[in-house]
């Protein structure tokens, strides 16, 4: 996937009002000395996700270190958040909650468009870098309310400085850090409308998380791994979904154009129900 005639840049995060000059102590980015004296309650996952995903004001949630193994909970949304942003901060990065929110809904969208009586190609155009970011956002959240854990139990690590440079001050990602996307070998991936959170760690700090966006596995590296290959396609242009004659495309832009190999995926019907993977998935 080669296709240059799109591309979307980044959002620049950039204050609307003077610098504060006030760092207030429960902000995981006060580092930036420019909090409001506000705190706000920030979710976990973006709230924007979690809306494509609720039953009555509840979310089916696995995983959290205060959940029991392997157990799946309806949770209500306003439990699954935490004071860990001044206002300030948290609307600052909803631009990447926008994106990713709209990525989740349009991988959604297009397997379901494929069941319509009449098709059509279709087309959706996203920034890399946004997407990468929100990922970032995440696991910042993450570690900022200690919801991350190692062996069932819930764990403290780094919220790193160089991760709030990369958010709010455009830093760019050290190379090989970033977003990947891995395809199975040998299987199919069955979307599943979904979003879940499973870290990596090593040496006493995050290196990477896993997320399964509706049961496609991305990466996000925060460390040099050995094989990048591991984990996959870094950075991929697009994702397109193919059924027969008709073409859904997901145009990745990035602003560096050496990231210009796309994945295509071959549509083969619907299932229903959760992934029969699923089952390994929870055990890990």
């Amino acid at each position: 996937m080669t296709i240059k005639s799109w591309n979307k840049k980044p959002k620049l995060i950039k204050p609307t009002e003077a610098i504060s000059n006030f760092s207030h102590n429960k902000c995981y980015a006060q580092k930036t000395i420019n909090c409001s004296t506000k705190i706000s309650r920030e979710h976990y996952f973006s709230n924007n996700i979690l809306k494509n995903l609720e039953v009555n004001n509840k979310v089916k949630i696995i995983g959290l270190p205060w959940q029991e193994k392997e157990t799946f909970n309806l949770i209500p949304k306003s439990n699954l958040v935490s004071n860990i942003l001044c206002t300030t901060h948290n609307t600052l990065l909803s631009p990447f909650d926008d994106e990713m929110g709209r990525f989740h809904r349009i991988i959604i969208k297009f397997d379901e468009d494929f069941n319509l009586d009449n098709p059509k190609n279709d087309l959706s155009v996203f920034c890399g870098e946004d997407l990468e970011k929100w990922m970032l956002k995440t696991a910042c959240n993450f570690i900022a309310s200690n919801q991350i854990y190692r062996g069932g139990v819930k764990s403290n690590y780094m919220l790193k400085d160089e991760y709030i440079d990369i958010l709010f001050n455009d830093k760019p990602f050290p190379e090989n850090w970033g977003m990947y996307f891995k395809i199975p070998e040998n299987k199919p991936i069955q979307k599943f409308k979904s979003i879940s959170f499973r870290s990596i760690t090593g040496n006493n700090e995050l290196q990477a998380v896993e997320f399964l966006i509706n049961n496609f596995k991305f990466y996000l590296v925060l460390c040099q791994p050995a094989n990048p290959s591991l984990f996959g396609k870094y950075r991929p242009r697009g994702m397109q979904f193919y059924e027969g004659d008709i073409k859904k495309t997901i145009e990745i832009c990035w602003q560096d154009e050496k990231y210009n190999e796309g994945i295509f995926l071959e549509r083969k019907g619907t299932a229903r129900g959760e992934p029969k993977e699923w089952d390994d998935y929870l055990k890990k």
